[in-house]
């Protein structure tokens, strides 16, 4: 079953920067290999890494990896225009954008969601405005642009509205996705936790992907319910990347943080597992927050992928508040759950912060994804202290046994003005670079100065090495992003080969005339098992030796009945 890393972004910014640590911050067994600062320096623009998200939107098998930035609007009503910032995995990171899409106005800041979901071999981008604008204002709505190998187009390819008539249902404030359905095709989750209005009991909808893209009805729809008298903001966080019992179908961990079984807003996460086929609107096992007020679920929740004999995918979340009883941050707690198991979960194993410099544990957690390319996900959680220091992310590695001491960390900078509140957010980024392990992103969105994100990647002494293309493990054929891009004089182009066959690689114009043959041949052969991996740099020069004008060019990438084209720009 295809597993995809889905999680939410903000924005990035301008310039390149080679692997090296960030100013400030102090790793353990991490490398920083990627940063950006906030692109915009006005402080009317902001959220830089409030939501972030990444997957494969051009197809050419590097995780790419998309954020934000919103400026509110003087309306009426509040409105926000919204940059949109896509930044291509590859052999060489670049900080420069290789899209931007800009949103003149949406109902709120968005939320994100990468999957294929019309199984084209390409990511779709889905993005959530949770008030939504025109004829979905106050309902809320969620926009897909569909992955194409190329850009993506600037305006939404299928609007999906709010659900029926009902406002302020928050209708998009989270997503995710996952095939539910058992069809090879990503479905699309929504979540609504305000449904209900003052009575939020809350709701998660269910969009079917298809060859021919996202349904635009929901298929399924899970209401929320109501304990002790109270109603639960039902879908506030949802992740259905996993199919925890490997029988074919996606399950899905929806959060319900204002639950009060166990005490008023105590908090309760539902399981719901697919049993050889689809799941049903009745939850299959659940989790209470441990006291009042400790919010369980409040930021988000997220699974743990684990693709090795003996292991199951687990769900990893955890509250900031435990063990408070007042809604305020404490020591914090993270659980690691199964989720093959009915009625109410114990935790596998559990990590408490260990002291007041180590509160908040738990406010954002996520997958690391296979960080140290050993087939058992890992796990990330942040612990920001409070919101005026400097924050920590830790990574725990799976094993069969669980160490409470984290194998790697990165710490904020304590003197940055209000502290650099590092791991305000955090998500899975996959393999960005193409070495096969993992990497996960970063942010202090809520600090005061000095905005940031960072791509992280394990380092440490325990981790596996990302396997060479002669290991046996057969290479990606790939065409890398070209760099630099925009160019002026000359830029270099990256691919990987995967077989014994003829090859080309040439430029065209806009309108698909030969401009330039950088290669054609099959000059060097291929052993069982082994890629050729290179690099080629054009010089803006067409096959006769003159100049090209300025402009947009495609680069396209023909092996053995195989293709695969980027764009690039020139700019004198």
């Amino acid at each position: 079953m295809k597993r995809i890393s889905i999680f939410a972004i903000l924005s990035l910014a301008l310039a390149i920067l080679p692997a090296a640590p960030a100013g400030g911050q102090t790793t353990h067994n991490l490398e920083i290999i990627w940063q950006k600062a906030k692109p915009e320096t006005s402080v009317y623009w902001q959220g830089w890494g409030f939501a972030m998200a990444s997957g494969d939107l051009n197809g050419d098998g590097y995780s790419d990896f998309v954020t934000a930035l919103d400026s509110s609007l003087n309306e009426p009503w509040i409105r926000y225009m919204v940059k949109i910032y896509i930044f291509n995995g590859g052999l060489t990171l670049s900080t420069i954008p290789s899209q931007t899409i800009i949103y003149d106005s949406l109902g709120n800041y968005p939320s994100f969601c990468i999957a294929d979901f019309n199984k084209d071999g390409y990511g779709d981008l889905a993005i959530g405005d949770s008030r939504g604008v025109g004829v979905n204002s106050e309902k809320g709505q969620v926009n897909i642009h569909y992955g194409t190998g190329f850009d993506l187009n600037p305006k939404p390819d299928l609007v999906i509205d709010g659900y029926g008539s009902a406002t302020a249902t928050n209708f998009g404030q989270a997503l995710s996705a996952g095939d539910i359905n058992g069809d090879g095709v990503d479905d699309l989750i929504i979540g609504a936790p305000d449904y209900g209005e003052l009575n939020a009991r809350g709701r998660v909808y269910i969009y079917f992907g298809d060859t021919s893209g996202v349904d635009d009805w929901p298929d399924i729809i899970l209401n929320g319910h109501t304990e002790a008298g109270y109603y639960e903001n039902f879908g506030n966080s949802m992740d259905g990347t996993m199919d925890y019992n490997k029988d074919g179908y996606n399950d899905l961990i929806i959060g319900a943080y204002l639950n009060a079984k166990t005490g008023n807003a105590a908090g309760k996460i539902y399981y719901y597992i697919s049993k050889g086929e689809q799941i049903d609107t009745i939850a299959d096992g659940w989790i209470y927050g441990e006291a009042s007020y400790q919010r369980l679920a409040a930021y988000n929740v997220s699974s743990v992928p684990a693709d090795t004999n003996g292991f199951a995918s687990v769900g990893w979340f955890g509250t900031p508040d435990w063990p408070s009883t007042t809604g305020s941050f404490d020591r914090g707690k993270c659980y690691m759950v199964p989720g093959d198991t009915m009625g109410e979960i114990t935790p596998l194993w559990a990590m408490t912060g260990n002291d007041l410099s180590d509160s908040a544990l738990g406010y954002w957690s996520c997958s690391a994804g296979y960080a140290d390319n050993d087939k058992l996900g890992d796990k990330l959680a942040s612990a920001l202290l409070a919101f005026g220091d400097p924050g920590k992310v830790y990574l725990w590695l799976r094993r069969a046994t669980m160490r409470q001491q984290p194998d790697a960390y990165i710490i904020g900078r304590a003197s940055t003005p209000g502290g650099d509140a590092l791991g305000g957010k955090i998500a899975t980024a996959a393999d960005v670079d193409g070495d096969v392990k993992g990497e996960f992103l970063v942010s202090n969105y809520f600090a005061d100065t000095g905005n940031m994100i960072w791509l992280c990647k394990y380092t440490g002494p325990e981790g596996v090495a990302g396997r060479p293309a002669d290991s046996g493990q057969r290479p990606a054929f790939r065409l890398g992003q070209n760099y630099p891009n925009p160019f002026k004089t000359r830029t270099t182009i990256n691919y990987q080969l995967t077989t014994n066959s003829s090859v080309n690689l040439s430029v065209y114009n806009i309108a698909g005339q030969l401009v330039k043959t950088l290669i054609n041949d099959n000059s060097v052969p291929l052993r069982i098992g082994e890629g050729r991996a290179g690099s080629i740099t054009w010089d803006g020069r067409d096959n006769s030796n003159r100049a090209v004008s300025n402009g947009v060019y495609i680069y396209k990438l023909n092996m053995g009945g195989k293709s695969m084209a980027k764009k690039m720009t020139l700019i004198r």
